[in-house]
């Protein structure tokens, strides 16, 4: 018997050392991202087209380097990982701040305003801030990309696609959903979950009301410089799911992700009346907000796939099997 756990042991052991190689790049302005990312590969990736991302969720920290830490303690155990070792693919995570001391100085914060910043979930706040090294964390990701491109080309000689697998799980989901509402042209494929009941719908107004980033794309051209592409976001297969049991939800009045004209605009239009005030939102706000995500995002596209599995909390695992599926069959 303990011979046999013996092996089991060292057989564990040896597969996570094919999938064990994470290295740390370190920021580079020159290339158009100012903050650093983990890229994970292992001999099993050496074949892969394409690369996952997830974004880093792993709360806050007083500076970079500590948050970096915690990405790569962490990496092992997300989502992102999980699907990467499913589908033997490299797997990028850029490590962006969130309330950090650096950030609170660079950009002459006080204690509560740094909050507001929600990098994890890639909100308004973050898209408009006016400092070169924070502007535009989508473009800085982006750049993160083209970098980990070329290390796999350069050593591997791998052809990276141009679109990447984008993941997510809670707030990382957010980010994922997002990101690929920003940027529905690099992204091949996009699979999140607890995604909170709330997802860009990809519209200018419902019923006469508009919509601002990240509710929709109102606003889209004066935050990035170009007119929405409704036809590449069609392109774009993605896979959200929020579970029937799942109380976590992150949108509140005064919470960090929503600005106060943001949070006037989803209690008149997804929470059909339902208290939704300055307390966390009750699992029955949370599912009515997903109802009407889906509905309203159904009226214009219909290249985004919804579950709601009946049951699930705030947890990834019993999905992950669908969410492979989902890639593999939708990649080109």
């Amino acid at each position: 018997m303990k011979k046999i756990f013996l092996i089991l042991l060292l057989s564990l052991f040896w597969s996570n050392l094919t999938y064990a190689k994470v290295i740390v790049v370190k920021a580079n302005p020159d290339k158009g991202f100012n903050f650093p990312y983990l890229l994970k590969t292992s001999k099993k990736t050496l074949d892969a087209k394409y690369l996952i991302v997830e974004s880093n969720n792993t709360g806050n920290q007083k500076t970079i380097k500590k948050m970096t830490s915690d990405a790569k303690k962490y990496l092992e155990w997300t989502f992102g990982s999980d699907i990467a070792k499913k589908l033997n693919y490299p797997l990028l995570m850029p490590v962006f701040p969130f309330a950090t001391k650096e950030m609170e100085k660079d950009l002459s914060l006080s204690e509560s305003q740094k909050w507001k910043y929600y990098f994890p979930q890639l909100d308004s706040d973050v898209l408009k801030i006016d400092n070169a090294k924070y502007t535009r964390i989508d473009l800085q990701l982006i750049a993160m990309i083209n970098d980990a491109r070329e290390r796999l080309l350069k050593k591997n000689n791998q052809n990276i696609n141009n679109k990447i697998i984008m993941i997510g799980f809670s707030s990382s989901s957010l980010f994922a959903a997002r990101f690929t509402f920003l940027h529905p042209e690099r992204v091949a494929v996009a699979v999140g979950g607890s995604i909170g009941g709330l997802l860009p719908v990809p519209t200018n107004e419902i019923n006469g009301t508009k919509l601002m980033y990240p509710i929709g794309s109102y606003d889209y051209e004066s935050i990035t410089g170009k007119q929405f592409n409704l036809e590449e976001y069609k392109k774009t297969p993605q896979f959200y799911w929020q579970g029937t049991k799942d109380k976590s939800n992150p949108f509140r009045k005064g919470a960090e992700d929503l600005t106060d004209d943001e949070f006037e605009i989803v209690k008149k239009l997804f929470t059909e009346g339902l208290p939704f005030e300055d307390k966390p939102v009750s699992l029955k706000v949370s599912t009515t907000m997903w109802k009407n995500s889906q509905k309203y995002i159904n009226q214009v596209v219909g290249n985004v796939k919804f579950e709601s599995p009946k049951g699930l909390g705030h947890e990834y695992n019993p999905i992950i099997n669908k969410s492979v599926e989902f890639i593999r069959e939708n990649l080109n």
